[in-house]
């Protein structure tokens, strides 16, 4: 397992960068010729600079940035037109933020992703590390950026954010709804955000008219949350390791002590019980997931504890308990194989355990009692196989993981995993 997983994390970069993910769409050149083919739709956390577009399955691939083409769309998912001109170049995302204004732009030639299309007005999107844009563009107009600036008044005060977006905003509502005052109160306390801007734009537009069918299915974004459930059954090891001395010489160095380690092993079988959500980086493409996993489980251990007197004899007791623990999973999925209907991913994080301890048996209470801690935590290591987005198929692995305290003896646990797991949308 362990040689698995480091041949695992070798051939990740290679798998990541790899794989592509092509989806019917199309480009429309300069020259205003359209090519039909298929683009590889990737996960995309920033604009892309570049696509890759092949005509067939099998073709050769053309990469395209936004000089050679005027736009390309995948079809039901997203639009992309291409922009030349002049753009601000001001980080505006919080705490990277400039201790002044910085009002500079550059001639740029960039993407922007449509957001919300409609017979008057269409808003883009355009972002970068540490920088994001909008843009508004009217009917047969070419798209202007709303301006926005975020900046510290001194290095590390206050913020201060100059919304001068709001203003180009009104002079739009004036021009298409008369001064709609319910509309002027929103843009008034409009965030430079896509939700409060999508919807501001979305009300500057006639409801139903100018949209295309594409268009308007584009504009219905897909949830980025979804929720689970399932049911496994757990596979604990619960192992106790403890130095037992061997034989005591003394010597003119003094005593010498001979130590031996012993091992004794116990296992649970039990069902396992998890509830949790995934936050997807795009919901469409699905290929990076943000997932958090609340779990519920318990194991038994039953071992022999040898005990040390005074005299240096040992007597040994039986020492059982119940561990029930809640767990809670932190973890960065990634689909190594990613259709809609077969994904096939991988995943790592950490779990943080709380645990109570019942059952205990009375010749152990008779003892020193045996403190086992209530939280600790582990790696996990888990794969598993989605089919038609709805269910899952996993199994996760952890290396062994103490929850005592001691020098001379430890109580650990080892897990193997197999479930099953119905994904809500």
């Amino acid at each position: 397992m362990k040689f698995l997983f480091i041949a695992l994390l070798t051939a990740l970069p290679a798998i990541v960068f790899g794989q592509t993910n092509f989806h019917e769409g199309y480009v429309l050149k300069n020259n205003g010729d359209t090519l039909k083919g298929y683009i590889n739709y990737r996960e995309w956390a920033y604009s892309p600079t570049s696509i890759e577009f092949k005509r067939g399955n099998a073709g050769d691939v053309t990469k395209f940035g936004p000089g050679d083409i005027k736009s390309f769309q995948i079809n039901g998912f997203e639009n992309y037109v291409s922009y030349l001109g002049l753009a601000s170049v001001n980080k505006n995302i919080f705490p990277d933020l400039p201790s002044n204004l910085d009002t500079a732009r550059k001639q740029m030639v960039i993407f922007l992703k449509e957001v919300v299309s409609g017979n008057n007005v269409t808003l883009y999107y355009n972002n970068e590390q540490n920088k994001k844009r909008f843009f508004i563009a009217e009917t047969n107009q070419p798209p202007a950026e709303l301006k926005y600036y975020e900046y510290y008044a001194i290095a590390g005060s206050e913020e201060i954010f100059d919304n001068l977006f709001r203003g180009q905003l009104i002079l739009l509502t004036n021009k298409f709804k008369n001064g709609n005052q319910k509309l002027l109160n929103s843009i008034a306390k409009a965030r430079y955000e896509e939700t409060d801007l999508r919807s501001i734009t979305t009300l500057l537009n006639d409801e139903n008219v100018g949209k295309s069918a594409i268009s308007a299915n584009m504009n219905i974004r897909p949830r980025s949350v979804r929720v689970f459930a399932g049911l496994g059954a757990n596979d604990i090891t619960t192992t106790y390791k403890y130095n037992q001395s061997v034989v005591s010489t003394i010597n003119d160095n003094g005593t010498s002590t001979v130590y031996n380690e012993a091992v004794y092993h116990s296992t649970t079988i039990a069902p396992k019980i998890n509830f949790g959500l995934d936050i997807f980086i795009n919901p469409n493409v699905q290929q990076f997931i943000f997932r958090s996993e609340l779990s519920f489980s318990y194991s038994n251990g039953y071992f022999n504890r040898p005990v040390e007197s005074i005299t240096g004899n040992y007597t040994t007791y039986n020492l059982k308990f119940t561990q029930y623990t809640t767990s809670l999973t932190p973890q960065l999925l990634f689909n190594l194989y990613n259709t809609d209907k077969l994904k096939f991913y991988i995943d790592g994080g950490i779990t943080l355990n709380l645990s109570s301890y019942g059952n205990r048996n009375s010749a152990e209470n008779n003892q020193s009692p045996l403190e086992l801690q209530s939280f600790w935590a582990y790696f996990p290591f888990q794969a598993g196989v989605v089919f038609n987005k709805r269910t899952e198929i996993y199994f996760t692995y952890t290396t062994g993981a103490s929850f005592s305290n001691y020098t001379d003896f430890s109580v650990s646990n080892q897990f193997m995993c197999l479930g099953l797991k119905v994904l809500f949308h």
